[in-house]
């Protein structure tokens, strides 16, 4: 019998597994409780869209941190007739960020320098990553009723509503990372060659894609795919980033793909005043990652990097215990919170990302607060609870997968969430690093879902 390679995963009884909890039509299922989810997928999926929209046009407030670097760096280059980044961006800066997103404001703001055009840009992102993740959910488990589940969980979930009103890479770079990893899952051969290029764009956006790129490799190999699947993807990905170093070249001088701001992330986690979270105390006056603005100036970002990684390196030599002891803190800081698109709500007017608006709402909710409770709070808490829920179910879906006996196919998505926490345990702690692998939550969710509530009477197909 001549086994489909791109179909069939690594152990017969892994798939008969999946047969069992995933596979039976849904005509053979009860109808009651299909369409209880199904309703619940459009409900979800018409909300999502209702308060996407409303806050595009109610919106009025101005990009800031990251937001308005990037939309700067991108206003400065339309109106000079350029591209990102331009030769004096690598003086004086510990490295360029966000190169490909910000490319892509500089094509959306040739259209209109409305700000607006990006926010509409993330709601169309936002569906290419739902698509995504039913998708590779779908593929995963071959259920004809999980992407019910997967829209539900995912378009309920408030971060998507609140995060279109951003104009940084956490939307652009998961939406593109997700797409290259359902092309691969999709197992035709052509779209290992577009994976490869959408991942090479995603990571230009983000220097993230690592993960990605080992997940889509195991995910090669649990499938036994042949070589040429292998190479395709590399193929892809090379010549996406060697297109990409060609164009900073002429655009700038510099034949490179990536300058990378990580050194300072190491050094905001290795530092004496290092608590696990994202405190940047460090490059103040008097510690160690401080450097004369006057000559700051002069510096390229290979020196300055060079100033933060020698001064992290050191500090790690000369202080292993305590760098270890702040790794659990750092992962506390990576999963616990989901309150940092919240400042939307507020028209950026009030910083929803920290422990200080926690301690703020918690004091409006005791009665002794400075201000009423208002319909952001209310939003944002929702969105917390919510997220508390799905990392329950997430968590749940693990656990659910290996006493099942289908682990494995989940595996390479798994491994996505241990890589972006390794590395977060390395650098430094934040809620928002962890908006790349919530498609991974949802998808361990939603097949939970559909294999205990929606498919808890199914039969195993192979036996019918």
């Amino acid at each position: 019998m001549k086994i489909n390679r791109e179909k069939f995963f690594l152990l017969r009884s892994e798939d008969k597994q999946l047969n069992t909890l995933f596979r039976t039509p849904s005509k053979l299922l009860t109808s009651r409780r299909i369409l209880f989810v199904k309703y619940t997928a459009i409900f979800a999926y018409a909300l999502m869209l209702i308060m996407q929209i409303w806050l595009l046009v109610s919106f009025s407030g101005e990009p800031t941190s990251d937001a308005a670097r990037y939309t700067g760096d991108a206003l400065s280059c339309v109106q000079n007739g350029s591209w990102f980044p331009t030769a004096e961006k690598f003086v004086g800066n510990g490295g360029v960020a966000g190169t490909g997103y910000v490319n892509f404001l500089c094509l959306l703001f040739r259209i209109t320098n409305n700000i607006k055009i990006a926010y509409a840009a993330n709601i169309l992102l936002v569906q290419l990553m739902l698509f995504s993740t039913a998708y590779i959910t779908k593929k995963v488990t071959g259920s004809d009723t999980v992407h019910y589940s997967v829209v539900a969980i995912f378009c309920l979930f408030g971060t998507y509503w609140s995060e279109i009103c951003f104009a940084r890479t956490e939307i652009f770079f998961t939406a593109l990372a997700f797409f290259a990893l359902a092309l691969v899952c999709s197992g035709k051969k052509s779209c290992a060659v577009f994976a490869g290029v959408v991942l090479a764009y995603a990571n230009w956006a983000r220097p993230l894609a690592m993960s990605f790129i080992i997940a889509i490799l195991w995910l090669f190999f649990y499938k036994r795919s042949r070589i040429f699947s292998y190479v395709k993807f590399a193929s892809g990905f090379a010549a996406a980033v060697l297109i990409i170093m060609t164009f900073t070249y002429i655009n700038s001088g510099k034949f490179i793909y990536q300058p990378t701001v990580a050194s300072g992330n190491l050094l905001i986690g290795a530092n004496d005043d290092a608590d696990g979270s994202y405190d940047n105390v460090v490059f103040k006056e008097g510690h160690a990652g401080y450097i004369d603005p006057e000559k700051k100036k002069t510096m390229s970002y290979e020196e300055i990097n060079s100033v933060y990684s020698k001064a992290a390196t050191e500090w790690i030599k000369e202080n292993p215990l305590k760098y270890i002891s702040l790794m659990p803190r750092k992962l506390l800081y990576f999963f616990v919170s989901e309150t940092y698109s919240g400042d939307v709500y507020f028209n950026n007017g009030i910083q929803t990302g920290g422990a200080v608006y926690i301690r703020e709402v918690l004091s409006i909710l005791h009665g002794d607060g400075d201000r009423t409770l208002q319909t952001g709070d209310v939003l944002i808490i929702y969105t917390q609870i919510f997220y508390m829920f799905v990392f329950a179910l997430f968590i749940a879906g693990v656990i659910f997968s290996a006493a099942k006996g289908y682990w494995r196919s989940m595996s390479f998505l798994y491994g996505l969430i241990i890589i972006g926490a390794f590395i977060s345990m390395l650098t430094v702690g934040g809620a928002r690093y962890h908006f790349p692998y919530l498609p991974t939550m949802i998808i361990s969710a939603a097949q939970l879902t559909d294999a205990t509530l929606v498919r808890r009477s199914g039969k195993d197909i192979t036996e019918q």
